[in-house]
C-alpha cells in the first residue's frame, strides 16, 4: 500500500465542490480545509496508481495546484527487487 499526503490548491469559489469531487474518488480522503487549500491523503496499491489519482485532481474544476507533501511507498510490490518479487508472487518459494 502506498500512502501519500498532498495539499490541493483550489480557487476560493470552488472549494466546496472540489472537496466533494475529491471525496468521491476511491482511496482519497480530505482531512481538512484551510482557506483555499485542502489537505488530502491517497491510499493506493502502487506508486503509479497514486500518481494517476493525484494527476486526476487537476481536472476538477477550480483546482490549480497539487503539491506532494509526503509519500510512503515501501510496500509497493512493483518496487521490490526481482528475486523478492518472485518469492512474494510464489508464496515465499524461490524459483529455480
Amino acid at each position: 500500500m502506498v500512502i501519500s499526503s498532498l495539499v490541493v490548491e483550489v480557487m476560493p469559489e470552488h472549494v466546496h465542490d472540489a472537496r466533494i469531487k475529491l471525496e468521491e474518488l476511491e482511496g482519497v480522503e480530505v482531512h481538512s480545509v484551510h482557506e483555499n487549500r485542502l489537505v488530502v491523503t491517497i491510499e493506493a496499491k502502487t506508486v503509479d496508481d497514486s500518481h494517476d489519482i493525484a494527476s486526476s485532481f487537476i481536472h476538477i474544476p477550480g483546482v490549480y495546484g497539487v503539491n506532494l507533501v509526503y509519500a510512503n511507498f515501501e510496500d509497493d510490490p512493483t518496487l521490490l527487487p526481482h528475486d523478492q518479487a518472485i518469492a512474494t508472487s510464489n508464496g515465499g518459494e524461490h524459483e529455480q
